[in-house]
Order: C-alpha cells, then structure tokens, then sequence
C-alpha cells in the first residue's frame, strides 16, 4: 500500500490500485483578476486499472478503457464558497456507498454496462464532489465493497 497526501486530502492505495493527487488553481481566484494567493483545489483519480495519461476531472478518458471489473473514482474539490450551499451540504467524506447507489443514468459520459454515483458533500469550509463508475451495473454487488475499501483509505482534513 502507497500513500499519498498534499493540501489537507490524503489516500491510501492499495495493492493492485492506481492513483493520483493533482491541484489545479481555484477559479474563483482566476477569474477576480486577483493574484493568485496560493489557493489551490484537489482532484484526485483512483482505478483498479492503468490510468491514461490524460483524462478529465470525471474520468473521461479512463473509463472509456475499464473493462466490466473496472472502477474508477474521482474526488474534485469547489470553491470554498460553495460549501454552504444546498448541495454540498452533506457534512463529511462519504465512507461507505451501496449498491443500490449505482445507476446507469448517473454518468458523465454514458457507457453501455456501466453504472455510477456523484455525491456533493463538504468538510469544514471545503466543498467536494465523489464520482464514482463501475464498469458492470449487473456486478454491482461484487464492486462497490471493492470501491468502499479503497474509499475507507481517503481522509480529508
């Protein structure tokens, strides 16, 4: 098992998993014309599988190449204002998802077979979004503990 940890978010990979943390500049402060103050959002990808060099926030470009074993999960933290809206009001890092959480209609990009689950929640002042797919809805059963595994390894602080 690996570790990996910058800006308060940290995540243990396990055996057989792939992931990265990366930052990208908070647009809130792009685009007040402002100076940069060091403000910076997390994104990080996970995958039971290789991932592809480029690919976006919500896994375009990995989950085109997961076979029905595959998952994929993405954490995209907001801007610190949104955490006090109506959608990121779930307080803290979901741990656990279930099965019955998956659906075909929940994906960025639809795929046949698979299926997937977004859930905005905050921690303290900072807004995030969960995206998850599985690459098998009828394998369900059989993936999200896989995925609930890999999620008990994320902290956020």
């Amino acid at each position: 098992m690996s570790r990996l940890a910058a800006h308060g978010v940290s995540i243990d990979v396990p055996a057989g998993w792939e992931a990265e943390l990366s930052t990208q500049p908070d647009p809130a402060v792009l685009d007040s014309g402002l100076e940069s103050s060091g403000a910076s959002l997390v994104v990080v990808h996970a995958a039971n599988f290789s991932l592809p060099a480029e690919r976006g926030d919500y896994g375009s470009g990995a989950v085109e190449v997961m076979d029905r074993n595959g998952i994929f999960v993405t954490l995209v933290e907001f801007d610190p204002a949104s955490a006090t809206s109506r959608l990121f009001s779930h307080q803290g890092l979901p741990s656990r998802l279930a099965p019955g959480d998956f659906a075909p209609d929940q994906l960025h990009l639809s795929l046949p077979g698979q299926a997937g689950v977004q859930v905005f929640f905050h921690v303290g002042s900072r807004a995030f979004c969960l995206y998850a797919v599985i690459g098998s809805y009828s394998m369900r059963s059989v993936l999200v503990p896989e995925l609930n595994r890999m999620l008990s390894g994320f902290s956020v602080h």
